[in-house]
């Protein structure tokens, strides 16, 4: 069968089950409800869906439990609270078969097949500094590429200081056709240099998501971002 010309992405993060504000069957379970009822092929979670690493293992297992609802595969970018160090809550749960979490401190790629599709991106391995975008390849032969960066996108020259630094360069330089951005928590619109970029907001704090639709349409490739409700 022929990879589908549409393909049709649920992105969201900073969920932070754990957080003693965050009821996780609250959150996560309308998150699976969306993604299938919006037919998404794919569901992105960049970063910090758990607090902390400290949460309890039936606690991270109900959550992944969730996920293998979802009628399409899941891929996870540890972000800074729930990174991989050897405790993470990521490394003790039994991941179902339609999970995939990124491990590779350098960097890592992930290719789907069925969808045409290549995502790269650089998981959080421990609690110090790193360059989210750091190493990204240059866009291959697949007919899809997104990236995944959980970090502080660097807009005036007080960002310096911050932790996790994206540019808009960096995003520019991907030549990707989609950076699906974590660690904020307000949905924003990052796109530049002609690479559609968006941080989806946090889920447990506003209650959306972004879907994202990568589409071949009168010739033309287009990237099409929507901010669409979470199902009650």
């Amino acid at each position: 069968m022929a990879p589908p010309h549409t393909v049709r992405i649920v992105h969201t993060s900073d969920i932070h089950v754990g957080d003693h504000h965050v009821d996780h069957t609250g959150i996560v379970r309308p998150l699976v409800e969306t993604t299938r009822d919006r037919a998404a092929d794919l569901l992105l979670l960049v970063g910090d869906i758990f607090d902390h690493n400290r949460v309890p293992t039936d606690l991270g297992q109900t959550v992944v439990d969730e996920l293998a609802r979802v009628d399409a595969p899941v891929v996870v970018l540890p972000g800074n609270h729930d990174c991989l160090v050897p405790d993470s809550v990521w490394r003790r749960v039994r991941l179902p078969d339609n999970v995939h979490v990124m491990t590779d401190a350098a960097g890592e790629r992930f290719e789907l097949d069925h969808l045409d599709l290549a995502l790269w991106g650089r998981p959080h391995p421990d609690y110090g500094d790193l360059r989210p975008l750091a190493g990204i390849p240059t866009p291959g032969e697949r007919r899809w590429h997104v990236a995944l960066a959980h970090g502080h996108l660097v807009l005036r020259p007080d960002d310096r200081h911050r932790a996790y630094q994206i540019t808009p360069e960096e995003i520019a330089a991907s030549a990707h056709d989609y950076i699906a951005l974590g660690h904020w928590d307000v949905p924003h619109d990052m796109s530049t240099g002609g690479v559609t970029a968006h941080y989806s907001g946090s889920a447990s704090r506003f209650g959306v998501c972004a879907l994202v639709t990568l589409s071949e349409r009168d010739g033309r490739r287009h990237v099409d971002v929507e901010r669409v409700p979470i199902t009650d």
